[in-house]
């Protein structure tokens, strides 16, 4: 039987309120930030299209998905493409707030704070003295799940 690691390398990533904590394995890819190639049609989360490997991927705002906030660009914006978990659709991207930082977090590191979650937030966590958001990446993911690239 195979023992669970007792660390997770994971990433800290700048968003606009708290900070998302994910898995690394999570992210395929930090990239600058520009302007989506088409504009998104449907949801007000939805900011547009991306080409990213010759794959179309929806541009998406976490804070308008999670009904936390407007749309901020700031000045260390960038775009981070996300594996998916379910595999329905295989990436999305989203805008962060700067350049993610690794961290091990090792199974009794955080610590859950008890704060009202969005629809599109797992829960709040303390960890390493920061306050942390763990997105509710299925959430996100059946958001995202149906959308379809204008042609």
């Amino acid at each position: 039987m195979s023992q669970l690691p007792s660390d997770i390398a994971s990433l800290l990533i700048p968003m606009q309120g708290r900070p998302w904590l994910v898995p690394n394995i999570v992210v395929a890819e930090v990239i600058p930030l520009r302007q989506p190639d088409r504009p998104g049609h449907g949801p007000e989360w939805l900011l547009g299209w991306l080409n990213w490997r010759d794959q179309d991927l929806p541009l998406l705002s976490f804070e308008k998905l999670n009904e936390s906030g407007q749309v901020t660009i700031g000045e260390d914006a960038r775009i981070a493409v996300l594996n998916t978990v379910t595999g329905k659709t295989p990436f999305y991207a989203v805008i962060v707030q700067g350049i993610p930082r690794l961290l091990r977090v090792s199974k009794n590191d955080p610590v859950e704070e008890p704060v009202d979650t969005g629809p599109a937030e797992a829960m709040y966590i303390q960890v390493g003295g920061d306050l942390a958001v763990i997105p509710d990446l299925d959430a996100i993911e059946g958001a995202v799940t149906g959308l379809k690239a204008p042609a």
